[in-house]
């Protein structure tokens, strides 16, 4: 059986995904998460690791970035990071930044669930 991740260990984690996502390195990106993980994306859920690489292929084509992060806090097995992002397709709406949350469910110190909201306004 695992041994719990501390919430150190899962800050250590977040912090590792979003480094390797900014480095656009879906091999790397694609260890953080447990096989049967799921991802929520705007109004669309990614199940399993097949369709999860294809999301990160997409975000990486439109050019997701995370320019900031405001806020790292965890609570149990959860990890939720407030930041602000920008893309091409935000770009062309004429919206050079929005404000979201990243909350993330960890098992052991895989990714189970990870879920995007936007902050609007």
């Amino acid at each position: 059986m695992d041994t719990p991740a501390t919430a150190s260990d899962l800050e250590t984690q977040a912090r590792a995904y979003l480094e390797a996502f900014e480095a656009r390195d879906i091999v790397r990106c694609m260890t953080f998460y447990d096989d049967d993980a799921s991802v929520s994306f705007v109004q669309s859920d990614y199940k399993g690791k097949e369709q999860i690489e294809e999301w990160h292929k997409a975000r990486f084509a439109a050019d997701l970035r995370i320019v900031g992060l405001e806020k790292l806090t965890v609570e149990g097995n959860t990890v939720v990071m407030a930041a602000v992002v920008t893309s091409k397709r935000l770009k062309a709406w004429k919206l050079n930044t929005i404000r979201g949350t990243v909350t993330t469910l960890f098992e052991g110190s895989k990714i189970k669930n990870l879920k995007f909201g936007m902050q609007l306004g």
